[in-house]
């Protein structure tokens, strides 16, 4: 394992973000996040409390540093968090909630070569960071229009089927499942071509089931869980995968 570590972070090192990453780099970045960034920050403790006072104190670093990328509201709808690749990751997400209060101190401090992340460790200060994080754990739970992921994961899905197919091209590109498979020519070739994925006849439970446990599904899959996505994000890839068909 250290071996595989030294490794990535030496290809991590050699990569620019002047040129477009190859299918390693790009498999390799979206990795590095849920597996180096829990070991570089495991004994990290955060010393700020999350009081009303420091979740507002972060909620100002966050409106000046990062919502050009990841929305005000965090939901990472905007004109430029949309169009990076992977795009910027929405904060609400079970994907990004999951992280503990260390890994995502880790992640701002350090940013994620290869997704547009940045470092902020020269600008922002220890507290500050920290601070940032209490304002981001406590997104899906404030402000006006923002969902709780209770609520977000109990109600069902209003969106059409073509919004379904849309938002799901999105999270597609968000979790880095380019990362190691082909859709329409382009991404890895660690798992099968999605091009053709609605020519396959699998079932929309089928492939839910898969997202959540892989190897029950297909033995020996080294595809990760996506378990912490909701309901309505898990619909949404499958209506996208059948639309699948090729050309």
């Amino acid at each position: 394992m250290a071996a595989v570590l030294i490794c990535s972070a030496i290809l991590l090192v050699t990569c620019s973000a002047h040129r477009k990453p190859t299918t390693v780099e790009r498999a390799l970045a979206n990795s590095l996040k849920d597996v180096v960034i829990p070991i570089e920050a495991k004994n990290l403790k955060n010393p700020v409390p999350s009081t009303p006072e420091s979740i507002q104190r972060g909620s100002e670093t966050f409106q000046r540093s990062c919502a050009l990328c990841h929305s005000t509201d965090g939901h990472a709808d905007s004109e430029l968090g949309t169009a990076m690749y992977p795009p910027a990751m929405d904060l609400t997400s079970p994907h990004v909630q999951h992280w503990s209060e260390a890994d995502l101190f880790w992640i701002i401090q350090n940013g994620v070569g290869l997704t547009g992340m940045p470092s902020w460790k020269s600008i922002l200060t220890t507290e500050q960071t920290w601070e940032l994080v209490n304002f981001i754990k406590a997104l899906p739970e404030i402000g006006p229009g923002l969902e709780t992921q209770i609520a977000s994961s109990q109600e069902p899905s209003h969106k059409t089927h073509a919004q379904l197919i849309a938002y799901g091209k999105t999270l597609y590109r968000q979790e880095g499942c380019f990362g190691c498979h082909k859709l329409d020519g382009q991404g890895g070739t660690i798992g099968p071509d999605l091009s053709i994925e609605g020519t396959r006849g699998r079932s929309s439970e089928w492939l839910v089931g898969h997202f959540k446990d892989p190897p029950k599904f297909t033995p020996g899959s080294v595809m990760p869980s996506f378990k912490n996505l909701t309901p309505e994000q898990l619909e949404a890839l499958t209506v996208f995968l059948i639309s699948q068909k090729g050309s």
